[in-house]
C-alpha cells in the first residue's frame, strides 16, 4: 500500500494501469503550463519513422510522477525495515509530495519537438528565473529546457492562490536541476544523517536508476513498436533501498537485482542506437533545425512564459506546411529524408571518413554531417553525480560497494558512445554510390 493517500482521482495509462493522484496534484496537472505538454511529443519527429510514436510529454510526466511515488514508498519501507528509522509523518508526506511533483514537472520546459529545438533557445538572461535559487547563473549561457522548467515552476509558486509554496517549489526545482540549491528543510540532517533526503530524492528523479528513465524507456518502446526498451520494472523497484553516507542517504540496490539493473542499462543502450539515434530520424531533425535557422519558419522564443505557452508543435507544423515550397520544410512535409552514405560508431582509425569526404568534395557533391553522443552512465564519470550502492550479504554481514564496481556490464559499457552520419540529397545518392564504391565496397549504405 502507498504511504500517502492519493486515490481521490485517477487516470488510465497503457503502461501503469491506474495512476492515482490527490486534489492538489490535480490542480497542478490542470494548470495551462502543465496541459501544454499535451502538445509536445515525447520523441519529436520520430513518428515519421515509427508511426505509433505520437505519445506526448504529458503522458510521460504522469507516468514519472507515478513511478516516483512507487520508488519513494519502496525505499522508505526498506529504510524502516533495515535501519529502524521512521521518518516523522509530516516530513515523510512533504518529501513524498516534492518527489512526485518533481516527477510530474521535470519536463515542463521542453520546447516544441523537444531536444531538436533546444539549441535554438534564448540566453538565460531573458527568462523570468528565480536567480536567488541558483548556485550559479550565467546570463550569457544558452537556456536549457531545465531552465524553462525552473522558470515555469517558479511562476506556479507566485500565482494566487499558490499552487506551490515557494520553499516546496524550490525543492522541486532542486531535484530537477542540480544548479538549484535545496531548501534547508530538505537537507536537514537528523540522527546519523538519516533525514538528509536530498541526495536520495534527487536520484529518484535524475539518477542512475530513476523514475524518468524507467518510464520513458518502456513508454517509447511501447509506442514505437519495438522491444528494445523492455526491462523488469517490478523487480528493479522492489530491489531498491538506501545507504547512509556522509553526504546523506543514497540509493542502493540489492545484490540479487544486479541482472535486472544490467537489463535496464542495456535497454537504454539499445533504445539509443535503434530509436533515438535512428539514421532517418536524425536527418529529419537536422532538416527542422535548418528550416528555423534559414528563416523558412519562425517561432519566437524570447524567454517569456507567454511566448513559451504559444510554442506548441501544432504551430510549428502549420508553419512547416505553409513553407512547404521551401527546401528544408518540404523534406519534412512530404517526407523526403536525406540519404545516408556513411555511418561511424567508433573512432575512425582507418581514415575512411576522411577519404569519403575528400571523394565527395572532389565530385562536388554537397553533404550533411550529423553527430550525436550519449553517456550510458554517469557513474564513475561525473564527479557531481551521487553514487548508487549495491547491498551485499557475506557471512551474515551486509556491506555496500559502488554499483560501477559491482556490475561487470557497467564496467564494460561505462563510456561515451558516439555516432556520426554523413548524408547527401536523395537525387545525388546514385552518383555518391559510384564515387564511393572504390572506398566502401558497393557503397549502398542506405538501400
Amino acid at each position: 500500500m502507498p504511504l500517502a493517500a492519493e486515490t481521490e482521482f485517477e487516470v488510465r495509462c497503457p503502461l501503469h494501469g491506474s495512476i492515482p493522484f490527490d486534489a492538489r496534484e490535480r490542480d497542478i496537472i490542470n494548470h495551462p503550463l502543465v496541459q501544454r505538454l499535451r502538445s509536445i511529443s515525447q520523441l519529436g519527429l520520430a513518428h515519421l519513422v515509427f508511426p505509433g510514436a505520437t505519445h506526448t510529454r504529458f503522458s510521460h510526466a504522469l507516468g514519472v510522477m507515478h513511478v516516483t511515488g512507487r520508488i519513494f514508498d519502496q525505499v522508505v519501507r526498506a529504510l524502516e525495515r533495515d535501519s529502524g528509522v521512521v521518518l516523522p509523518p509530516e516530513e515523510r508526506r512533504r518529501a513524498r509530495q516534492i518527489a512526485r511533483l518533481a516527477g510530474l514537472l521535470h519536463d515542463l520546459g521542453h520546447p516544441p519537438f523537444s531536444h531538436t529545438y533546444e539549441p535554438l533557445l534564448p540566453q538565460k538572461r531573458f527568462l523570468p528565473s528565480p536567480r536567488h535559487w541558483y548556485t550559479r547563473f550565467d546570463l550569457d549561457e544558452r537556456a536549457s529546457h531545465e531552465d524553462f522548467s525552473v522558470a515555469a515552476i517558479y511562476a506556479l509558486s507566485q500565482e494566487a492562490p499558490h499552487l506551490l509554496p515557494a520553499d516546496e517549489a524550490q525543492d522541486v526545482c532542486a531535484l530537477i536541476d542540480q544548479a538549484i540549491r535545496p531548501s534547508p528543510e530538505l537537507t536537514r540532517a537528523g540522527p546519523r544523517g538519516t533525514h538528509n533526503l536530498y541526495p536520495l530524492l534527487k536520484q529518484m528523479i535524475s539518477g542512475e536508476i530513476d523514475a524518468d528513465r524507467m518510464d520513458y524507456l518502456r513508454r517509447d518502446a511501447h509506442f514505437a513498436g519495438v522491444a528494445y526498451g523492455n526491462f523488469d520494472l517490478e523487480r528493479l523497484i522492489q530491489s531498491l533501498s538506501s545507504h547512509e553516507t556522509p553526504r546523506g542517504r543514497m540509493m542502493a540496490l540489492d545484490q540479487s537485482a544486479i541482472y535486472a539493473y544490467e537489463n535496464f542499462l542495456m535497454a537504454r543502450f539499445h533504445m539509443a542506437m535503434q530509436v533515438y539515434f535512428h539514421k532517418t530520424l536524425l536527418a529529419f531533425e537536422y532538416c527542422l533545425t535548418q528550416a528555423v535557422r534559414e528563416g523558412e519558419i519562425t517561432l519566437k522564443l524570447d524567454g517569456s512564459l507567454e511566448g513559451f505557452m504559444a510554442a506548441r508543435e501544432d504551430v510549428v507544423l502549420a508553419k512547416l506546411y505553409a513553407a512547404r515550397d521551401r527546401p528544408w520544410s518540404a523534406r519534412i512535409v512530404y517526407r523526403r529524408p536525406l540519404r545516408r552514405v556513411l555511418e561511424l560508431h567508433e573512432p575512425d582509425a582507418g581514415g575512411q571518413r576522411q577519404r569519403v569526404l575528400e571523394a565527395l568534395a572532389e565530385a562536388k557533391l554537397p553533404v550533411v554531417h550529423v553527430r550525436e553522443q550519449r553517456a550510458l552512465s554517469a557513474l564513475a564519470q561525473d564527479p557531481e553525480s551521487f553514487p548508487v550502492y549495491v547491498q551485499e550479504t557475506l557471512l551474515g554481514k551486509v556491506r555496500a560497494r559502488p554499483l560501477h564496481e559491482a556490475s561487470v556490464l557497467l564496467g564494460r559499457y561505462n563510456q561515451i558512445f558516439r555516432i556520426e552520419y554523413v548524408y547527401c540529397d536523395a537525387g545525388d545518392y546514385e552518383r555518391a554510390v559510384q564515387v564511393l564504391e572504390p572506398i566502401i565496397g558497393d557503397g549502398r549504405a542506405d538501400p
